[in-house]
């Protein structure tokens, strides 16, 4: 070794570092050893004292519990004073059970301090009884005075050995490891990638000591790195250029994705979006880089949810595609159909979250007008079953009523000369059952919307009256009907079929929400000047309108759904109770015809509904028919009228076929009758020229009267058909008058009004 310039030891930072070490972890062994040392010394000191108190336990306590015993209080305080002169024993005293002082010896300190108490007890008569307690407080500065010597001892001691350790090891350090790790460093500044370094040698001695240690590794080692890094460069620059061509590649699909990526990393931070995050969330990606995808969730909820399920879960257990409601920068909230999870390392290190989103707002929204289009097809649906039944049954049932009312004409021609009174009566009160019942067929074909629309002046008056009469039998006796109508208000253009709809909508709606007991009203005035504002469309209404009211007394409708009611599909009715269509109905129905609604509603006191509607013009007179009969009566009588004409009778009803034949025969017509439309016209087809007129039903099997009668006109074209028909969907007066009939009456017929038609088509041309 030379040791030359001892300076030249301080100039290695290693060699520093590792005196540093070494002196820190001397240090540390030193205080170490010296915390176990005073530790030790700090243990034996307090179990002195502590044997010192158990001592005085043992062997003073007899005596003291005697004096407390014969109560000698002078004695008590010689041995107490004796007990305080004890080594690190400074204070002594002695309480009774109640905490008062009986005797006490020395300087009470609180603090470094050990104390024990002594209950003190004599057994008297079989039973120990308490004489006080002794508390007995020991000091512990002089143990802590003697730790301090020892401390300071062993500290000086040991500073001055690592001192002197220190110096050595540096000198050491320096000659066998520094000098050569700066020769090392010299040769790898000098590396580069293009051209390889020289071979690197240590000047070392010959010992076989040092020869092959870990120095002589380290420079293998950098000859080898040296020839590995310049051989690895071309590679590398080759990788390079493959690697920012894939780059490339990845960046455009990225960047071309129409729909949103979010990249996240392990915090479910976003460190990268593609440029369709900007178009649809409205953020740049400078404004949420490094943000949380909180930010892009509309519920905290569901980001917490899905963070749990995407994360923490097994992801090949859950469905790659789910649905969130997220939110703009802006505000506004939309759904998006997400695909996500976790990216990991090939080692299985959590990289990141990978989310790409598309917006189906869309296809939601068109999702749901499907649904709802697919509601109203079906409600459309049940209500043209709902018209088909009824149809049926209207056709049924005016077949039956057309023979009723007909024999019941003919009876009270028959009987009008009887002597019997009630006979008379029975027959008139038949034929005003019939007649009932035929204004009740007309009414429920109106409301179920199978009657032909066709907009019109409407008497409100008589309309209300057919509701009326069509809603009493449906009413509990317990709700009470009023009816207030003035009869002067003026005639309003609208639809017969569907002002009955939505009349008759109101009442019962009316009469569900009185839930059995209270008073719907009806009311009908003309309002000169209105003004407020339609609660369904929200416009302004001024001006004069008739004004129609529903009102009931039942549970009213909370403030909150007054803006819904109108709602298609909305209810407040129980399930299977209401499809939430009524009012929806009402409301398009209203405003197609220029009409408005007011509301008011009060819960718990009940509800009106004001329907505005404008008046047409003045009040109609119309035709009265009746009066007109009876004038074609009295011109012609029985018996007078056919003069032989020859008629067929075509109708599948054989009650209908037997009364129009004993009713045309009592007028001198010719009846052939048949209940088939085939067989009809077979007898136009080889008789045609027997037959002066033709009357037939529309609803027949086989053929209905249209194509019967279309069959006729490709035989003949010269004799005149009358069309009769109680319900049809494929004809009305239009289209029958358009096929070539004579005419088109609607049953049940009165028997004077088909008399004056067949007479006038054959007999007055």
């Amino acid at each position: 070794m030379h040791f030359r310039n001892p300076f030249k030891y301080c100039k290695s930072k290693i060699s520093k570092i590792l005196v540093l070490y070494i002196v820190l972890f001397s240090s540390v062994i030193t205080l170490v050893l010296t915390a176990i040392q005073l530790r030790l010394d700090y243990n034996e000191s307090i179990l002195i004292i502590h044997q010192r108190i158990d001592q005085i336990e043992k062997t003073n306590l007899d005596s003291i519990t005697q004096a407390l015993w014969t109560m000698d209080n002078s004695s008590v305080k010689i041995q107490l004073d004796g007990l305080s002169r004890i080594a690190d024993i400074i204070f002594v005293k002695i309480i009774d059970k109640n905490g008062n002082l009986i005797a006490a010896s020395g300087h009470f300190e609180a603090q470094n301090t050990l104390t024990k108490s002594i209950v003190l007890e004599r057994k008297y008569r079989g039973r120990n009884t308490s004489l006080g307690t002794l508390i007995i407080v020991g000091t512990k500065k002089n143990v802590y005075q003697k730790l301090i010597d020892t401390a300071i001892v062993i500290l000086i001691s040991q500073a001055v050995k690592t001192f002197l350790v220190s110096l050595f090891m540096l000198g050491i350090f320096y000659y066998l490891v520094t000098r050569h790790l700066e020769k090392i460093a010299r040769h790898s500044e000098m590396l580069n990638l293009i051209s390889a370094a020289s071979v690197l040698h240590l000047e070392r001695g010959s010992s076989n000591m040092i020869k092959g240690d870990e120095l002589d590794r380290v420079v293998d080692a950098m000859n080898i790195m040296s020839n590995n890094i310049h051989e690895s460069y071309n590679k590398v620059i080759s990788s390079q250029q493959q690697l920012a061509d894939r780059e490339a590649k990845f960046s455009a699909m990225f960047d071309a994705m129409t729909d949103v990526i979010v990249f996240a990393d392990s915090e479910r931070k976003i460190i990268q979006t593609n440029p369709a995050f900007q178009k649809q969330f409205g953020y740049s990606f400078e404004e949420v880089k490094g943000q949380s995808t909180h930010i892009l969730y509309a519920q905290s909820e569901q980001f917490k949810k899905q963070g749990k399920k995407r994360f923490n879960a097994d992801v090949s257990k859950l469905s790659p595609l789910y649905e969130v409601e997220y939110r703009r920068k802006d505000g506004s909230v939309f759904p998006g159909e997400t695909i996500g999870g976790p990216i990991h390392f090939s080692n299985g290190e959590l990289v990141g979250f990978l989310g790409v989103v598309r917006d189906i707002s869309t296809r939601k929204l068109a999702a749901e007008e499907q649904s709802i289009l697919q509601k109203q097809l079906m409600q459309a649906q049940k209500m043209e079953a709902v018209g088909q039944l009824t149809g049926g049954i209207a056709h049924d049932f005016n077949n039956i009523l057309a023979s009723i009312l007909g024999y019941a004409e003919l009876a009270k021609d028959i009987v009008s000369d009887c002597d019997n009174p009630n006979l008379i009566k029975y027959v008139d009160r038949i034929n005003v059952a019939g007649e009932r019942a035929k204004e009740l067929v007309i009414q429920l074909l109106a409301f179920s919307r199978s009657a032909p629309g066709d907009i019109k002046p409407i008497n409100l008056p008589v309309l209300i009256d057919e509701v009326v009469a069509l809603l009493r039998p449906g009413i509990p006796s317990s709700i009470v009907l009023n009816v207030e109508i003035d009869e002067q208000v003026p005639y309003v253009l609208m639809d017969n079929t569907q002002m009955h709809q939505i009349l008759m909508n109101l009442c019962i709606n009316a009469r569900d929400a009185m839930k059995g007991s209270g008073s719907l009203t009806i009311k009908l005035e003309y309002d000169a000047d209105v003004n407020a504002n339609c609660n369904s469309c929200r416009t302004p209404v001024n001006g004069a309108y008739v004004k129609l009211t529903v009102q009931d007394t039942g549970t009213g409708i909370a403030p909150e759904l007054l803006d819904h009611i109108f709602d298609p599909f909305f209810t407040t009715k129980d399930v299977g109770k209401g499809t939430g269509m009524g009012l929806s109905v009402v409301h398009g129905i209203l405003h197609k015809h220029h009409s408005h609604i007011l509301i008011d509603s009060r819960q718990n006191i009940g509800t009106q509904f004001h329907l505005l509607i404008p008046a047409a013009y003045e009040n109609i007179s119309e035709p009265d028919i009746d009066s007109s009969l009876d004038k074609f009566s009295s011109t012609v009588g029985q018996g007078t009228v056919g003069q032989g004409k020859h008629i067929l009778v075509v109708d599948d009803e054989d009650s209908v076929v037997a009364f129009l034949q004993d009713f045309l025969k009592m007028y001198e017509y010719k009846v052939t009758a048949t209940t088939s439309s085939r067989h009809a016209v077979e007898l136009i087809r080889n008789s045609v020229s027997e037959f002066d007129l033709i009357i037939t039903d529309q609803t027949m099997p086989e053929l209905t009267g249209v194509q019967m009668i279309e069959e006729i006109f490709k035989i003949t074209k010269d004799i005149p058909i009358i069309l009769c028909s109680g319900y049809s969907e494929q004809v009305d007066e239009a289209k029958a008058l358009q096929l070539g009939c004579a005419k088109y009456l609607t049953k049940p017929v009165k028997n004077q009004l088909l008399l004056k038609t067949v007479h006038e088509i054959l007999c007055t041309g």
